[in-house]
């Protein structure tokens, strides 16, 4: 019998994202899993680390050093909405076990929609939803995943997609087509290419971003202040449950998963309703 949530050992891995999600997770996803290789993919050659902007591979070099196994960490800058370029990264990178695709832009947040411009909608789709098909598509078309890969895509960096609106109507509009992505194509996916897909929706994380913003601060606030079990989604939580969906006991395809401490769920009806 094969131990709970077994994972393939001597793996590679790919984080294309590496904010406040990829980050927490390629700190910790080496020694988790035992990785030989992981990964570390952006649009930029720098990221943000609490509040200094470092070099994406000097961030590379010291997952690698901190390490307990021998382990290469690669820094990528790729751009996903490019064909070319993501094709060569997985012909560079071949055979990825498990990835998490966490890359998504939000223009012009709190914003109502009838302000926003073409430039705008389609530009967050551009990112947002072709660039994780992209991914997707030249993964399964140049060898970029290994048989029975394992996918996370973040849907949201807001669980409030379909329940709030308002927050940024250009990402959530774009998510909404990523959503139908991952929901109606995971099983040919599967069938076809032995790629396991499944995608998270988490509400708000308290990035360093967002707390310089006084009106994103005061939201993130009022979600805090709602939440159920107390506190703000975290970059540990958006982990725990990638290695949920990484894990060879995981008997999900196409699933999509709320990790929002319960912000998105109907609050109770005390009392009789009102008479209509």
């Amino acid at each position: 019998m094969t131990a709970p949530l077994n994972y393939r050992p001597d793996a590679a891995a790919m984080i294309i994202g590496v904010g406040l999600m990829g980050q927490h997770l390629a700190t910790h996803v080496a020694d988790w899993l035992k990785l030989r290789k992981l990964v570390l993919v952006d649009h930029l050659p720098t990221i943000v680390v609490g509040q200094e902007r470092i070099a994406l591979a000097d961030f590379a070099s010291s997952i690698s050093s901190a390490s307990a196994g021998p382990l290469e960490v690669v820094a990528e800058t790729v751009d996903v909405t490019d064909e070319h370029e993501v094709r060569q990264l997985f012909e560079r990178h071949p055979q990825i076990s498990y990835f998490q695709h966490t890359a998504g832009i939000a223009p012009k947040p709190l914003t109502p929609p009838e302000e926003l411009t073409k430039e705008d909608v389609l530009g967050a789709c551009e990112v947002n939803l072709w660039g994780a098909h992209n991914v997707i598509k030249q993964g399964v078309k140049h060898g970029g995943f290994a048989r029975d890969a394992r996918g996370v895509i973040i849907l949201s960096t807001s669980a409030t997609v379909g329940a709030e609106g308002r927050a940024s109507a250009a990402y959530e509009e774009s998510k909404g087509g990523l959503l139908n992505l991952l929901k109606l194509q995971s099983r040919h996916f599967v069938e076809t290419h032995g790629l396991i897909l499944n995608g998270l929706a988490p509400s708000p994380l308290r990035g360093p971003m967002a707390a310089q913003n006084e009106i994103s601060a005061g939201r993130l606030q009022a979600v805090e202040d709602a939440m159920p079990l107390g506190g703000l989604t975290a970059p540990n939580h958006i982990s725990a449950a990638t290695m949920f969906f990484w894990s060879r006991d995981c008997w999900c395809v196409g699933e999509v998963l709320t990790i929002d401490g319960g912000y998105t769920k109907h609050l109770p009806i005390y009392g009789p309703l009102a008479a209509s």
